[in-house]
C-alpha cells in the first residue's frame, strides 16, 4: 500500500478532493462480502448525507444487502469511468453499512430526495422505503478515506 504522505497533502486537500469527487459522480461501486468473505461488487446511484455518509436504496433480498446484514463492513469507490486512464481521480472509503433504522429514516430519506430531485428524478418518502415497499434506505459511514489524484503515484488517506 502506498504510504501516507499527510506532512504535504493534509486532510484539508483529501477532504477538498474529495468533496470534487463525489459532486462530480452519481454512482459508487459499494463492496461486500459475505458470511464465508466471498466478495461481491456492486455500482449503486447515491446521495451524501453529511461529510461522511454515502445514502443508496436497495432491495433487502439483493446480494450486496444480505451480505451488509450479515458484514456490516464494506468499501466504496467513486470515480469518472468516462475519462483516459491516469487522468481520473478516485475517492475510496472503507466504511460500516446498514439499513437506516426506523429513528432516523426521515432525515435521511429527504437527503436522498433532494439529491434525487436535484439529478431530476423523482422525490422519495419514508413511506416508499418501509415495508411492504420492495426498497430500503441504506447508509455507509466512512471510517478511513484516501483520494488518488491524477499525476500522483500515492493515495492520501485520512481518518473520517
Amino acid at each position: 500500500m502506498p504510504e501516507n504522505d499527510s506532512a504535504t497533502h493534509p486532510a484539508s486537500d483529501v477532504a477538498g478532493a474529495a468533496g470534487a469527487i463525489l459532486a462530480g459522480n452519481r454512482y459508487l461501486v459499494l463492496s461486500t462480502s459475505d458470511r464465508d468473505g466471498r466478495p461481491w461488487a456492486t455500482p449503486v446511484w447515491f446521495a451524501v448525507e453529511g461529510a461522511d455518509r454515502f445514502l443508496w436504496l436497495s432491495r433487502p433480498g439483493s446480494a450486496h444487502s444480505r451480505n451488509i446484514a450479515a458484514r456490516p463492513e464494506v468499501a466504496v469507490v467513486v470515480f469518472d469511468s468516462s475519462v483516459p486512464p491516469g487522468q481520473t481521480a478516485a475517492f475510496f472509503a472503507s466504511c460500516l453499512a446498514e439499513e437506516v433504522p426506523p429513528d432516523v429514516v426521515e432525515g435521511a430519506v429527504a437527503a436522498y430526495s433532494d439529491a434525487s430531485v436535484a439529478d431530476g428524478l423523482e422525490p422519495w418518502t419514508a413511506e416508499m422505503i418501509s415495508a411492504p415497499s420492495e426498497f430500503r434506505l441504506y447508509r455507509a459511514r466512512v471510517v478511513e478515506a484516501s483520494v488518488l489524484m491524477p499525476g500522483r503515484e500515492r493515495d492520501f488517506r485520512t481518518p473520517m
